[in-house]
C-alpha cells in the first residue's frame, strides 16, 4: 500500500547554485525589486508590470479596508509601492520551482540558515507594515478647536468685540486669559494623545505576534517582524499567518479565517496545490494577518511587510480613524447639553437686556457690559477641567491595569468592563491550571497495570500514536520534568504512554498515512498508520482517541483484560458508562482509546475525498480502554468566583467537557453551591421562575434586565448540555437567564456564541474568557472578550482584553478598575459643576434681572474653572475604590449613565444651592459689615450704581471710587468663599458616593489620598495671588480683603460636608431602593 502523496517542498529537482558565503546551496537575489520580478513572472530576468490602478485588483476581493498596523522601522530604500497581484503566477508552479524562485531551502534541507535570514532581514527590512503618517495639521486643529475649546474661542471673540467697543485693561486681560486657557487645554490634549498612544504601543509590543519557522533544520519561534522571504513557516491551529506565503504542506482539515481582509466569517479551506489562476483567490495562498482556525501545514514566505496584500491595502487606505469611546461619547453629549443651555441663557439675557432693561431710566449695562456678561454665562456653564480629568482617568486606569497584567487593547473596554454583569468562562486553562495528568485508566474494569501485556500494549500504542504532543527533552531528563510541545491533554497522554514504554520506538515503527487533528466540534483525534510489525495492530490501523459519548455509537467491540476482543453489548456499555460517570463526578476528563484494523486501501486514489471516506469508515471501532485526566483548579479561582458573587456578577462555566465533569469542577470553585442542579427538563417543569419583562418595538423584543437581587434570592442552578441548546426556545432562554448558577457542558464554538448572544439580548453585559481557537467567535461577540496571554493568537486577536499572567483573578482586578474609572469621573463631575456652573451662573443672572452689582466677574470665573478647581479634580482621579465598590450590583448602562437627572438634582439643588446661598451671604455680609449697606438696598439699583456718589435707600452714600474698590473686594469675597467651600467641603463630599468620609479616610490608611492636601495648598495659593497681587487686582477687578473672610466660609464648607454625610447615612440605612437613594447620584 502506498502512502498519501503530500505536496511538499522535499524535492531534489530544484535548480540552485552553491554560495560559499553561507555554505549552503542557495540562489542569490540581492534586492527586493529582483525578487519581485522573479516572483511575478517565474523568471529572475522579467520586468515588473504595472497597472494604472492597482486598487482595482485588491478592492473587489478584499472589501474590508480596516487594517491592524504594527509599528515598524522604515529602512532606507524600503518603498511602499502598489503591488500588482493580478500577474503573480508563483502559486501555480510546482513546489520545487517556487522554492528556487524564492531562493528558499526545502523542508528536507532544513529551511534557511540564520546567516541568510539575517542578511535578508538587513537588506529588506522587518516584516512590518509602515504605519500611515499622521496629519499633524488636522491634529493641531482638533486640539485647538475640539471639545470645550470651541466655546472658549466664541467667548474670546465676544470679549474682543467688547474691547473694541470700550477698550479697557480688564477686557483685554480677559481675552488673554481665555487664550491662555485654550492653548493650555490644547497642549494638554496633545500630551494626552501622545501619552495614550505611548501606552497602547507598549501594550501592542507586549502582544507582539510570534511565528514558527524552520531554520537550520530546527523549528523555532521568532517575532513575526523577523520573518523573511524564503522562510518555511509552520501553520498551526490558533496561529496568525505572519506574511503572504505559498502553502506547501496541508492537513486535510487546514482552514484559514480571512475575515480581517474579506469580512467573511466562514473560514476558507486551505490546500497545498493551486485552485485558481488568481493569486488572490487560490486556496494554496496564505495572507498576512489571517488566522489558522483548524489543521496544520507548512508554507514558504513569498512577500513580507509593505509588499504583502495587507501592506498594499494599508498603502491604499492610509487614513487612520480612531473611534471615540463610549465614555467620550457620553461626555460629548454632556458638552452639547451644556452648550445648548449656555447659549439659550445667553440669548435670553441679551433679549431681556435689549427689549426691557435698556428701556429703563438707568440701564446698568451697555452693549460692552452685556457681551462680557454673556461671556460669563458661557464660561460658567463650561466645566473646563472635565475633559482633562476624563482623559487622564482613562490613561491612568489603563496603566494601572497593565501593572496588574491586564492589557486593554481599546480604551472603550475599560468603561464597559466596569458594567459586566455575567462572565461566561471556559474551564480548561482559565479556571483550571491546564496541567493535566492522566491519573486513572480502565480496561475491562481493571487498571492498565493489572491487565495482560497484550491489552496494555494496545492502549500503549494508541496513546503513543494518536497524540499530537512531542518531547522536547531527551530521555536523560526524568519523565515528570521533561518539556513537551503540544496542548495540555496530549501532554498528559504522552507522559502516560511513555510511562508504559518508549514512545519514540513505537512511533518509529509506524508510518503516518492520514490524520485529522482534534477539534471542538468532533471532540476526537484520528490517525491512520501502517506498520510491518506483527500482532494485534499489524498492517494498517485507524486509531482514535476522544470524548467517550461521541464515540460510543461507533464502537462495536471492546478489549478484555486478557487482550481478547468481545462484543460491545448492553452489559459492557452499562459498565463503561458507569465508570465514566464515576470519574466525571470526580471532576475528571474522560478519554476513550479505540482502534480499527483497515483493509489494504490505496489512499492516494481517494485524493480530496480522503477525509470524508475516513470519517465514514469510523464505525466498527474497538474500545481499548478509558483514561481519566485530572486538571486541578487554579488556587485562586475559588476565591475569585466568590468575590464575583459578592460583586453580584454571575459566573457561568461554558466548556466542551462532559456536563457531569463540568458540574463537579464548578462545585470545587464555587460556581455551583446549591445541592440540586436543575436540568433543562427540570427548568421547563418549574412554575416559580418569573417571566422576563420586555416590550415589542419594530417586531423585536426589547428586554428589561432582570434584577440580580431577585436572581440571587431565588438561588437556582442549572446544567445544560450542548446537545440541548438547539432545542431551547426563547421562553426557555428567558428562564435560563434567571438562574444564578449556570453550567454549559459539551458546547461547540457555535453554541458558545449562541449563549453569549442570548444573554446580551436580555440586556446583560457579558464578559467571555477563553484561550482556545474555539473561544474566538464568542470573544468577538461578547461585550468584553477576555483572552489568556498564554492562549492562541486567534483568541488574543478576537478579545478586547488580555490577561498576561493567565490568571482568572486578574479579570476581577480589571472589573474593579472599570468600576473605579466610572466612579472617579462621576466624582469629578460632582465636584466641578456645583461651583463651576451653578454658583457662577447666578451672580450674572441676579445682576441682570434684579440690578445688584456683579458678585463674580467673568475673569474670576475662568480662574475658578481653569485653575483653582482643576487641582482638586485631578486629585479625585487618584481616589481609591470605596469599600462598597465591589459589593454593589453592576450598573445597568441604560439606567445608570454618567450624566442623568439625579446627578443634576444633586449638583444644582443640593450641593450647588448651598454653595450659592452661602457665597451670596458672604458677599452681602461684607457690604453690611464694611459700608453698612444691606442686601435689600441693592435690589433694583441697576444704573444707579454708576452714579457718583452712589446713594442707597438706607441713607448711606459712598463715592464711586470707594464703591468700585468695595465691589472688587466683593468679587474677592465671593471668589474666596467658593474656593474655601470647594476645598474644605465639596471635595471631601465628592470622594465617595455611599461611604462616610470617616470610612474612606483621606489622610491615612489604605484609602488615603494626600494629593487632595497638595491640591488644597496649590488652590489656596493661587486664590491668594489673585486677591493680593496689585497687578492681578488691576487686571481681574479684585481687591485685597481682611483675613477673617478666609476663615468665615470654613463652617459653611463643613456644613456642606455634614449635609452630604447625612444623605449617605440615609442611603446606607434605608438601602438602595429607598427614596433618598433614588434621588441621589
Amino acid at each position: 500500500m502506498s502512502k498519501v502523496e503530500w505536496s511538499t517542498a522535499d524535492s531534489s529537482n530544484a535548480t540552485v547554485n552553491f554560495d560559499s558565503s553561507v555554505g549552503l546551496p542557495v540562489r542569490r537575489i540581492n534586492t527586493v525589486e529582483q525578487l519581485r520580478n522573479a516572483t511575478l513572472t517565474g523568471s529572475s530576468n522579467a520586468n515588473l508590470p504595472h497597472t494604472e490602478n492597482p486598487a482595482n485588483e485588491i478592492i473587489p476581493i478584499f472589501r474590508t479596508m480596516s487594517v491592524d498596523v504594527k509599528q515598524g522601522t522604515n529602512k532606507a530604500g524600503r518603498k511602499k509601492q502598489a503591488q500588482d497581484f493580478k500577474n503573480i503566477t508563483l502559486h501555480t508552479v510546482p513546489t520545487d520551482k517556487a522554492l528556487a524562485q524564492l531562493s528558499a531551502m526545502s523542508v528536507a534541507h532544513g529551511g534557511l540558515t540564520d546567516v541568510v535570514a539575517a542578511n535578508r532581514l538587513k537588506a529588506n527590512g522587518p516584516n512590518t507594515i509602515t504605519p500611515p503618517s499622521d496629519n499633524y495639521l488636522l491634529k493641531i486643529m482638533s486640539f485647538l478647536f475640539g471639545g470645550f475649546c470651541f466655546l472658549m474661542w466664541c467667548s474670546a471673540a465676544i470679549i474682543l468685540v467688547a474691547y473694541f467697543l470700550l477698550p479697557s485693561a480688564y477686557t483685554m486681560g480677559l481675552v488673554v486669559l481665555l487664550l491662555v486657557v485654550i492653548f493650555f487645554q490644547a497642549g494638554f490634549y496633545a500630551w494626552q494623545d501622545w501619552s495614550s498612544s505611548s501606552v497602547m504601543k507598549k501594550i501592542a509590543s507586549l502582544l507582539a505576534s510570534e511565528a514558527i519557522v524552520l531554520r537550520n533544520g530546527v523549528s523555532k519561534s521568532i517575532p513575526s517582524a523577523q520573518v523573511v522571504v524564503g522562510d518555511i513557516i509552520e501553520l498551526k491551529l490558533g496561529s496568525k499567518i505572519p506574511a503572504d506565503c505559498i502553502i506547501i504542506e496541508a492537513s486535510p482539515d487546514l482552514s484559514v479565517d480571512r475575515a480581517i481582509l474579506t469580512g467573511e466569517s466562514i473560514p476558507v479551506a486551505a490546500v497545498a496545490k493551486s485552485t485558481d489562476p488568481s493569486f488572490m483567490e487560490s486556496k494554496n495562498v496564505g495572507f498576512m494577518g489571517t488566522l489558522v482556525v483548524n489543521g496544520t501545514g507548512k508554507a514558504v514566505v513569498c512577500f513580507t511587510g509593505d509588499n504583502t496584500v495587507m501592506g498594499q491595502i494599508a498603502t491604499l487606505s492610509s487614513t487612520k480613524k480612531t473611534e471615540r469611546t463610549l465614555l467620550q461619547k457620553e461626555i460629548d453629549m454632556f458638552v452639547v447639553f451644556v452648550a445648548t443651555i449656555a447659549l439659550t441663557c445667553g440669548v435670553t439675557c441679551m433679549l431681556v437686556w435689549k427689549f426691557y432693561l435698556m428701556e429703563q431710566p438707568n440701564p446698568q449695562y451697555d452693549l460692552s457690559g452685556m457681551l462680557a456678561n454673556n461671556c460669563g454665562i458661557i464660561v460658567a456653564f463650561v466645566p473646563e477641567g472635565l475633559p482633562i480629568a476624563m482623559s487622564i482617568t482613562l490613561t491612568l486606569i489603563a496603566r494601572r491595569m497593565a501593572k496588574q497584567f491586564v492589557l486593554v487593547k481599546n480604551l472603550t473596554t475599560i468603561e464597559t468592563l466596569g458594567a459586566v454583569s455575567i462572565i461566561c468562562t471556559d474551564k480548561t486553562g482559565t479556571l483550571t491550571q491546564n496541567k493535566m495528568t492522566l491519573r486513572d485508566t480502565g480496561i475491562g474494569g481493571l487498571d492498565v497495570k493489572a491487565v495482560s501485556t497484550k491489552a496494555r500494549s494496545i492502549i500503549h500504542a494508541i496513546a503513543s500514536i494518536c497524540c499530537s504532543a512531542d518531547f522536547i527533552d531527551d530521555e536523560s531528563v526524568p519523565l515528570a520534568d521533561r518539556n513537551i510541545s503540544g496542548d495540555a491533554t496530549d501532554k498528559a497522554v504522552l507522559r502516560f504512554a511513555e510511562s508504559l514504554g518508549s514512545v519514540s520506538k513505537l512511533r518509529n515503527s509506524f508510518q503516518k498515512l492520514f490524520e485529522i487533528p482534534f477539534n471542538s466540534r468532533n471532540k476526537w483525534m484520528l490517525t491512520i498508520q501502517s506498520t510491518t510489525n506483527s500482532g494485534a495492530l499489524a498492517g494498517t490501523t485507524l486509531f482514535v482517541k476522544g470524548a467517550p459519548d461521541f464515540l460510543y455509537s461507533k464502537i462495536t467491540g471492546i478489549v478484555n483484560p486478557d487482550g481478547t476482543v468481545s462484543p460491545f453489548d448492553e452489559k459492557m456499555k452499562a459498565q463503561i458508562n458507569a465508570q465514566q460517570m464515576k470519574w466525571a463526578g470526580q471532576g475528571k476528563r474522560v478519554l476513550a482509546f479505540a482502534y480499527k484494523p483497515l483493509l489494504e486501501t490505496d489512499f492516494t486514489a481517494l485524493d480530496g475525498d480522503l477525509e470524508k471516506a475516513t470519517i465514514e469508515s469510523m464505525d466498527g471501532l474497538i474500545l481499548a480502554g478509558l483514561g481519566a485526566i485530572v486538571d486541578p483548579p487554579r488556587p485562586e479561582t475559588k476565591g475569585t468566583v466568590e468575590k464575583c458573587r459578592a460583586a453580584h456578577i454571575r459566573v457561568a462555566m461554558v466548556t466542551g467537557d462532559f456536563a457531569l465533569t463540568a458540574v463537579s469542577i464548578a462545585r470545587e470553585v464555587s460556581i455551583v453551591t446549591v445541592e440540586h442542579v436543575d436540568t433543562v427538563a427540570d427548568m421547563r417543569a418549574r412554575k416559580d421562575i418569573p417571566k422576563m419583562e420586555y416590550i415589542i418595538k419594530k417586531n423585536k423584543k426589547i428586554y428589561t434586565r432582570k434584577s440580580i437581587r431577585e436572581i440571587e434570592d431565588a438561588h437556582r442552578a442549572i446544567v445544560i448540555n450542548g446537545s440541548e441548546i438547539a432545542t431551547l426556545t426563547p421562553e426557555d432562554w428567558d428562564k435560563i437567564c434567571c438562574y444564578q448558577e449556570l453550567v454549559f457542558g459539551r458546547t461547540s464554538a457555535e453554541q458558545k456564541l449562541m449563549i453569549v448572544d442570548e444573554f446580551k439580548l436580555r440586556e446583560e453585559v457579558v464578559a467571555v474568557t477563553g484561550d482556545g481557537v474555539n473561544d474566538s467567535p464568542a470573544l468577538k461577540a461578547a461585550s468584553v472578550g477576555v483572552a489568556m496571554g498564554g492562549g492562541s493568537e486567534v483568541a488574543m486577536e478576537s478579545a478586547g482584553l488580555v490577561l498576561l499572567d493567565n490568571n482568572f483573578s486578574s479579570l476581577l482586578a480589571g472589573i474593579e478598575s472599570g468600576r473605579l474609572c466610572f466612579d472617579n469621573i462621576k466624582k469629578v463631575i460632582m465636584y466641578l459643576i456645583p461651583c463651576g456652573t451653578w454658583s457662577e451662573l447666578w451672580p450674572v443672572l441676579l445682576s441682570i434681572f434684579i440690578g445688584i452689582p456683579l458678585p463674580l466677574n467673568t475673569a474670576i470665573c475662568l480662574v475658578i474653572c481653569c485653575i483653582t478647581d482643576v487641582f482638586p479634580s485631578m486629585a479625585l482621579i487618584y481616589e481609591s475604590p470605596e469599600s462598597s465598590l465591589m459589593t454593589r450590583p453592576p450598573r445597568d448602562p441604560k439606567k445608570e449613565t454618567l450624566v442623568n437627572g439625579r446627578m443634576f438634582a444633586h449638583v444644582y439643588l443640593f450641593i450647588g444651592l448651598m454653595q450659592c446661598i452661602f457665597s451670596f451671604f458672604m458677599y452681602f455680609t461684607y457690604f453690611w459689615w464694611e459700608i453698612g449697606v444691606p442686601f435689600s438696598s441693592f435690589v433694583f439699583m441697576y444704573g444707579k450704581l454708576a452714579n457718583d456718589p452712589v446713594e442707597f435707600d438706607n441713607g448711606v452714600s459712598i463715592s464711586q471710587a470707594d464703591f468700585l474698590y468695595h465691589t472688587n473686594a466683593g468679587n474677592s469675597i465671593y471668589f474666596v468663599a467658593l474656593v474655601i467651600m470647594q476645598l474644605f467641603g465639596n471635595v471631601y463630599a465628592s470622594r465617595t458616593r455611599y461611604q462616610s468620609v470617616l470610612q474612606q479616610n483621606p489622610f491615612w490608611g489604605p484609602t488615603k489620598n494626600l494629593k487632595i492636601l497638595y491640591a488644597t495648598v496649590l488652590s489656596l495659593s493661587v486664590a491668594a495671588l489673585f486677591v493680593y497681587l496689585p497687578w492681578l487686582n488691576m487686571v481681574f477687578n479684585t481687591s485685597p480683603i481682611p483675613a477673617k473672610y478666609w476663615f468665615i466660609p470654613l463652617p459653611f464648607g463643613i456644613i456642606i460636608l455634614i449635609a452630604d454625610e447625612l444623605r449617605k447615612l440615609a442611603v446606607r440605612t434605608y438601602g438602595p431602593d429607598s427614596l433618598i437613594a433614588r434621588i441621589s447620584w
